[in-house]
């Protein structure tokens, strides 16, 4: 089988072949390929320079209907991750978009030069849950926070999302308190059933204020929110993103 070129650089073997564990059935739910690339800290504005001058026009100039990088602000200082639909694995049974743009050879001699600016790459699967999204268009900065569901309880937290987080977080929208939301849950290429709350700012200044729940909900409410969410969930760690805008489209 043809290895998949540099659209997503390296190898997706791991991935390919990892059992499946997924429901055929992917109604509401949007698949994402999720990569996260450890530079080196000396090679990051070298790395950014190729993808902006020559990996992203030719995506484009191959019909990629779109991609996001963020770089970590607070977290991991040196990592970029890039956020991509895959709509179907079988993008992967054929040559990647670099690939038929540039040719074989070339495309190979861009991932080299990439690869020398790379300490490590990871990808994992992520499926948006489409009833919570709110498109945050080109929104710049990304709070997010991820969480592992109590044993048997994951779909109790997702009951809970739907009846007591979402009306507010609609609410925080409606008044400019966020750009956008989502919730993704995990699956091939890592633990698989993480949740990951996503919520976008148009600026850093937006992370003083309270989170959107409690913007809305006031302190008592954001107190009987916490009692009902109680033992659903373990949180596991926060990261703060913003948007890579000319590595992006």
């Amino acid at each position: 089988m043809r290895m998949p070129g540099p659209l997503w650089i390296g190898s997706l073997l791991c991935l390919l072949l990892t059992a499946p564990c997924m429901s055929a059935d992917m109604t509401g739910v949007t698949r994402l390929l999720v990569t996260t690339y450890q530079l080196k800290p000396e090679r990051m504005a070298q790395w950014r320079q190729i993808q902006a001058h020559e990996v992203v026009p030719a995506l484009k100039q191959a019909g990629v209907p779109g991609r996001t990088i963020y770089r970590t602000v607070i977290g991991n200082a040196s990592e970029m991750m890039e956020v991509v639909v895959l709509p179907s694995f079988a993008a992967f049974d054929r040559p990647s978009p670099l690939e038929q743009v540039l040719g074989a050879d070339d495309a190979s001699a861009l991932q080299a030069r990439l690869d020398e600016c790379v300490l490590s790459v990871t990808r994992h699967i992520e499926h948006r849950q489409d009833e919570f999204h709110i498109n945050p268009g080109d929104a710049g900065v990304l709070f997010t926070s991820w969480y592992r569901p109590s044993p048997g309880r994951s779909r109790d937290y997702l009951s809970f999302i739907r009846a007591e987080m979402w009306p507010a977080v609609q609410r925080a929208r409606a008044v400019d308190n966020i750009s956008g939301f989502s919730v993704t849950v995990s699956d091939k290429g890592g633990e698989t059933g993480l949740y990951t709350l996503n919520m976008f700012y148009s600026d850093f200044a937006s992370l003083d204020g309270p989170p959107p729940v409690a913007f809305i909900l006031g302190p008592k409410g954001t107190a009987e929110f916490i009692a009902k969410g109680a033992g659903l969930i373990t949180p596991l760690g926060q990261a703060v993103r913003v948007r890579e805008s000319t590595l992006s489209f």
